[in-house]
């Protein structure tokens, strides 16, 4: 495996729904010092400090506005908002500031009450660069481009609703073992099939939605973690990529069948020094079934073009050769913007997963996708050994 400098000591996540009441200050800070204490650290030893800046309440220099409460005086803080790629490029920063040496311990956090807050009067609106050009005339935020996306992949290779109708259900098996999860109710391949289209070709199940919660990570020295920690979780290899276009300018994106991904990926298993075939457990961001199905293929776990054949053959699911976001991910946890996928692959690593352990898991990649399909972020996560 490849050298690694940092690892993940602490991890911590709030109540997740629909939690009225809950600002988004009381789910970060709640999600913080879980992190922290299960780090063992107080806030006087964090220095570093990373937020994914908020959607619904604007807040101004809002890492600093987080410290402040937690008590925290950091060396280094920044706010960071790549959409779904958020979770893992804060994971890229707190690793480079560590072997840097500028911050010795990061914390890194995010929490937001989008489901309750959504209507709701607030001080500022993030332009999302859709409003003029597309949203105006039917291509809705986030789930129309992956439609149009999916609809492509179907085109070239014929990849089927039921197959991404697999990826829901199985999904769902894993968030109804999860104690923590929001969707825990049994779901059927059947009841999934008789779902309506929402955006076509993607059926109710086949999308996430708008979560109230918060979660966080401590990332330390790993030389600190092996003498300190009783189980880090050592960060292998980190990348990032870029497609050269926004949200507002999907087209090219919705109508190729390779995502940033593929190159994200290719630079983590290169300085990880491994490969899909060393993958224990996958957990791929999923705003849609569809966005799990391509980065399956993406990331060499199958070849282009097969990731619908590989979900029908089974390899998803508890028993399957590649198990799959085994927290129930957005569509089934929750939709946190990644940080739960993190979380999930540190659970694993750790042996602390309960029902939803994969036996033996030495190895997770954990990944981010931000707008439709723009960046992608990729980590892989690795047990501590001396």
């Amino acid at each position: 495996m490849g050298t690694s400098r940092a690892a993940i000591v602490g991890i911590g996540q709030s109540r997740v729904g629909r939690l009225r009441g809950c600002s988004a200050l009381r789910l970060t800070l709640a999600a913080a010092k879980m992190a922290m204490a299960d780090a063992g650290l107080t806030p006087q030893a964090i220095d570093g400090v990373l937020t994914r800046n908020l959607d619904m309440d604007m807040t101004y220099m809002h890492s600093q506005f987080v410290a402040q409460h937690l008590g925290i005086a950091p060396r280094f803080t920044t706010d960071i908002n790549l959409g779904g790629a958020s979770a893992v490029a804060m994971l890229e920063q707190a690793t480079l500031l560590i072997t840097a040496q500028v911050c010795r311990f990061v914390l890194c956090v995010y929490g937001e009450n989008r489901r309750t807050s959504w209507a709701t009067p607030r001080h500022g609106r993030v332009k999302m660069g859709n409003e003029d050009f597309e949203e105006c005339y039917g291509l809705t935020w986030g789930m129309g481009p992956h439609a149009l996306a999916a609809q492509r992949h179907m085109y070239e290779f014929g990849t089927t609703s039921r197959q991404l109708g697999m990826i829901a259900v199985a999904q769902r098996w894993y968030a109804r073992h999860h104690p923590h999860a929001d969707l825990r109710q049994p779901l059927s391949l059947e009841e999934y099939e008789q779902a309506p289209l929402l955006i076509a070709p993607l059926r109710k199940y086949d999308l996430s939605y708008l979560f109230d919660g918060g979660a966080a990570v401590v990332v330390a020295p790993l030389a600190w973690a092996q003498d300190h920690s009783a189980a880090p979780v050592a960060i292998l290899g980190l990348g990032q990529t870029h497609a050269g276009a926004h949200l507002a300018y999907c087209a090219d994106m919705v109508t190729r069948t390779t995502t940033p991904a593929r190159r994200s990926g290719e630079q983590a298993y290169r300085v990880a020094g491994l490969g899909p075939h060393d993958i224990d457990v996958a957990l791929l961001y999923d705003d849609t079934t569809y966005g799990v199905l391509v980065q399956l293929e993406d990331y060499g776990f199958c070849p282009k073009g097969e990731g619908g054949p590989f979900v029908e053959a089974g390899h998803l699911g508890p028993i399957g050769s590649l198990p799959v976001n085994t927290h129930g991910g957005n569509l089934s946890h929750a939709h946190l913007d990644g940080m739960l996928h993190i979380i999930e692959g540190v659970q694993q690593l750790r042996g602390a997963a309960g029902p939803r352990q994969v036996p033996e898991a030495k190895t997770a990649l954990v990944s981010g996708l931000g707008g439709m399909f723009a960046t992608s972020t990729t980590a892989i996560l690795g047990v501590v050994t001396d």
